[in-house]
């Protein structure tokens, strides 16, 4: 009985837990630090290129095509953030039926220093010009489905840390 009840508590916080995350920004304890990554803008001679896809509830894969891939820089904020955003600062993805987390602070010049570029037709990317470091490659896949005459979103969000070489392609599929 004491156990079943552990369980029942324990069930109820973590419910009460994700409601709470859904709703309420994440508060950060590293702030952003624009020294930090600033080196995101210099001229690289690298390449990044793949292919991204994010695979659905249902077990459907859908591609990158026509949206964005970004290379992160990786610092103190993007190590925070990625962490509780995917459990973990290797790899994974997150999808928007799972309430991914908003965060406090959401320093905006962090959403300007990375690397952007837009997948093509056949799901693949390619990012020139990139300098020598550690990143987050995210490819954001997430669209507008009408439903009812409401609009709901869908998708989600794959990530891998990446190291780059000086004067490399490498070659990255999330």
């Amino acid at each position: 009985m004491n156990k079943i009840f552990r369980l029942l508590v324990s069930g109820i916080f973590l419910f009460n837990l994700s409601l709470c995350l859904a709703s309420e920004p994440i508060k950060l304890s590293s702030t952003f630090s624009e020294e930090e990554v600033k080196w995101v803008k210099d001229k690289g001679n690298s390449s990044v290129f793949g292919s991204a896809y994010i695979e659905l509830e249902n077990g459907v894969k859908k591609g990158c095509a026509s949206f964005n891939v970004e290379l992160l820089p990786v610092a103190n904020y993007s190590n925070e953030r990625i962490l509780k955003t995917y459990g973990n600062n290797v790899s994974g993805q997150i999808l928007i039926s799972q309430n991914p987390p908003k965060f406090e602070p959401d320093a905006k010049k962090y959403h300007e220093l990375d690397i952007t570029t837009t997948c093509n037709s056949e799901n693949q990317f390619k990012l020139n010009s990139v300098p020598q470091g550690d990143f987050y490659i995210l490819a954001f896949i997430i669209w507008d489905e009408e439903k009812d005459g409401v609009a709901k979103k869908l998708g989600g969000a794959v990530m891998k840390k990446i190291h780059v070489k000086a004067n490399s392609k490498l070659k990255v599929d999330l």
